[in-house]
């Protein structure tokens, strides 16, 4: 009995690291399209990464400022690269919430994203953006 006591644990315990490495590997490609969406310029991978309500949240000459992300996308229009290092500090997952700390470090500045996300019916998408730019 004991042994099929602890059979049954170890195979809850394999499932459940199982839905979490899904779960971050959906996560990882939602942010790699926001990523490369940034990279090339292009606002349909852009979409691809962001729910349609998602928030731009930031700090600007001290005042607080939210952007709805439609008007995000509208600085993104297929005509330049933008070249820069990408990083994911963290990825953190609770049933159908994450969130995913980032930065992406251009030449002469840097943007920390904490992205919000949530497990939607089409998959995991990022529903705010909190943004820091640090100049150098």
């Amino acid at each position: 009995m004991k042994t099929l006591s602890l059979l049954l644990i170890l195979l809850s315990v394999n499932t459940i690291v199982a839905q979490e490495m899904n779960d971050e590997s959906a996560i990882r490609l939602t942010i790699n399209n926001y990523f490369e969406g940034s990279r090339s310029d292009n606002p349909d991978l852009l979409k691809k990464a962001f729910h349609p309500d998602a928030t731009l949240k930031y700090i600007k000459d001290n005042e607080y400022n939210v952007t709805p992300i439609q008007k995000f996308f509208t600085y993104f229009t297929n005509t330049k690269t933008r070249t820069f290092e990408d990083k994911i500090f963290y990825i953190d997952v609770t049933g159908l919430a994450a969130n995913v700390k980032l930065s992406t470090k251009y030449e002469t500045y840097q943007y920390t994203d904490y992205m919000n996300m949530l497990k939607t019916k089409d998959g995991w998408k990022i529903v705010s953006k909190i943004s820091y730019r640090e100049n150098f």
